[in-house]
């Protein structure tokens, strides 16, 4: 046994011998990853979806308010955006230099002066007579100042109704005045997010000019905005507001909203990396997710900047 398997082992060698001294074969294709050269074969054909729908479309543009002082009030149900919606229109304003009056009406979410000092709120709120008052001594120190003034009026506000019956003609008394009236709501993908947009409508309180905020934060995942917001654009509220000459504005979804809230950060100082009261920074991933969205921000609200402070 041991002689036969000495004996196939060698003539194992003698094969292996002889075919490396034979003639070999040679590969017809070849290829070295350190000599490979450009593919110049014709490219494959790709068809894109469709992004109808999907693309962002042009932002709308407005009425130029270039030159006039503002009243903007912000108007929207809770949780709708509005905060996020008038920190971000503040905080672009005030680092650009601009002076203006700020107030937060609002009278369970005091969120808006707490990232900003000298916003001016009442001592009461939530009482509806004060705030009334209080509100007629804003819009009275404004008109008299001739300052453009931001007012956050908090969900489910009913002090610029009460305000606006005792006097119907405010629009019209600060128009004379060259001041313009703007009426910023902020809507989600449930219709109801309408209402505060119908009640004023239906009081006869339109502004020299309406923004209609549609809050892409609100999307749930796998929706598009447009099917999210498809009821809602579809409602005769939010057609009627349009033939009024309204503009819908689209916000963009902000990911890190909540990282940046509860560190109480303005977006410029989380994109700088800044804590706030955190005791860490944002992430570099949530930095730059912020940062984008201030540049979307930006891009969307073109159309309507002179609308802004």
């Amino acid at each position: 046994m041991t002689t036969q398997t000495a004996d196939q082992s060698s003539n194992v060698t003698k094969l292996r011998e002889a075919a490396s001294s034979g003639p070999r074969l040679t590969a017809r294709a070849t290829f070295s990853f350190q000599n490979d050269t450009a593919d110049l074969s014709p490219e494959i054909p790709i068809i894109a979806p469709s992004m109808a729908g999907i693309a962002d479309s042009e932002p709308q543009k407005g009425e130029d308010l270039s030159g006039k002082k503002k009243v903007i009030f912000f108007i929207g149900r809770g949780k709708t955006g509005k905060t996020t919606l008038i920190r971000w229109i503040c905080e672009t304003a005030l680092s650009s230099g601009s002076v203006f009056l700020m107030a937060d009406m609002d009278p369970t979410n005091d969120t808006f002066s707490k990232y900003i000092d000298g916003v001016a709120r009442p001592d009461d709120a939530g009482e509806p007579a004060l705030a009334v008052k209080f509100l007629e001594r804003l819009l009275q120190h404004a008109l008299e100042q001739k300052m453009s003034l931001a007012v956050d009026m908090g969900g489910g506000d009913t002090t610029l109704r009460s305000f606006f019956k005792q006097l119907p003609d405010i629009v019209a008394l600060f128009e004379s005045a060259g001041f313009a009236v703007v009426l910023v709501f902020t809507v989600g993908p449930q219709e109801e997010d309408l209402s505060p947009l119908a009640t004023m409508a239906a009081l006869g309180f339109h502004g020299t000019v309406t923004a209609i905020v549609l809050n892409e934060g609100l999307v749930e995942v796998g929706e598009t905005r447009l099917t999210a917001f498809d009821r809602t654009m579809r409602h005769s509220a939010f057609k009627a507001a349009l033939t009024r000459g309204a503009v819908a504005v689209w916000m963009p979804k902000l990911l890190p909203a909540a990282a940046v809230e509860i560190r109480r950060l303005q977006f410029r100082d989380a994109v700088e990396g800044q804590t706030g009261m955190g005791t860490t920074p944002l992430g570099p991933f949530d930095r730059t997710r912020v940062s984008i969205w201030m540049r979307n921000m930006e891009a969307n609200f073109t159309g309507i900047r002179t609308w802004l402070p």
